[in-house]
């Protein structure tokens, strides 16, 4: 019965404790860092309320295992590394120009990808390429 009533608590405790994001996902078998990796392409973007995903529609960000990042967009390519911060709700990407972008992550599954830009208030809606 102990075994019984330790293993409901564990499911209990990592259910409520896998809602990270507002958009969820409340549970997910891949790791935060599995379902972040990958090349992203835009299914929608706003900024100020306004729907902008045409001017983000040939944007390409890739996120690697190692922890580099590609971000293409229209025919400019800037290459740079990517962590997580603040209880990994927010993206970090340091360019390697000596900018950095901080994202709060929105939503985050292997088919959906939310991010906020903190700076400038603009959502990118990525979706896998």
């Amino acid at each position: 019965m102990n075994k019984i009533l330790a293993l409901v608590f564990l499911s209990l405790l990592s259910f409520s404790a896998c809602k990270k994001y507002k958009d969820g996902p409340y549970v997910s078998v891949w790791t935060r860092k599995e379902r972040i990796e990958g090349k992203w392409v835009v299914a929608y973007a706003e900024k100020n309320q306004r729907e902008v995903t045409d001017s983000y529609k040939d944007m390409v960000l890739e996120l690697t295992r190692n922890y580099s990042v590609i971000e293409t967009l229209d025919s400019s390519k800037s290459n740079g590394i990517w962590g997580t911060m603040t209880n990994d709700k927010d993206l970090v990407i340091d360019y390697d120009n000596n900018t950095r972008k901080i994202y709060e992550i929105i939503r985050l599954t292997r088919k959906q990808f939310w991010i906020r830009d903190r700076q400038s208030e603009l959502v990118l809606h990525l979706k896998p390429f």
